[in-house]
């Protein structure tokens, strides 16, 4: 794990078990994947997929309103053009902002933890980002 959240995770006494690890991991996997969702690809798949699975769970359980919301925000990147605005550094900060600000919303309280997930969600983006070299041109796998 990147070492500023793992001392920032430390410090507010959050990530104790293994389901919060296993949230990190899955997030920066997920972000990590995210650019790619605007071609036919295993990203697209992966994403979409869970995006899908998430959303009837949502609609089963009577929250219409956030399975509109997440339908509507799991189409964004197929409207765009493939290194389009998935790959820039702002989307980098932009597309995770959810997860910091509406548990925020509801619950001030929940800041360290919504903030350490965050940091998983950019810290996955950004990976994707460098390897692709919109970063740096310095770092760059081709694939």
């Amino acid at each position: 794990m990147f070492a500023p959240i793992a001392y920032f995770a430390e410090a507010a006494g959050v990530l104790q078990g293994w389901e919060a690890l296993a949230a990190v991991f899955v997030l920066s996997m997920l972000f990590g994947l995210f650019p790619d969702v605007d071609t036919n690809s295993k990203a697209q798949d992966i994403f979409l997929g869970t995006a899908f699975i998430v959303d009837v769970i949502l609609v089963a359980t009577g929250h219409i309103q956030a399975a509109a919301y997440l339908g509507l925000i799991a189409m964004l990147p197929i409207v765009a053009h493939h290194r389009g605005w998935t790959h820039t550094k702002w989307a980098m900060f932009v597309v995770p902002l959810p997860i910091l600000l509406v548990p925020y919303l509801y619950n001030p309280a929940m800041l360290p933890v919504s903030m350490v997930y965050y940091g998983a969600a950019v810290i996955g983006y950004f990976s994707h980002l460098l390897l692709d070299g919109m970063i740096t041109k310095h770092i760059r796998v081709k694939g």
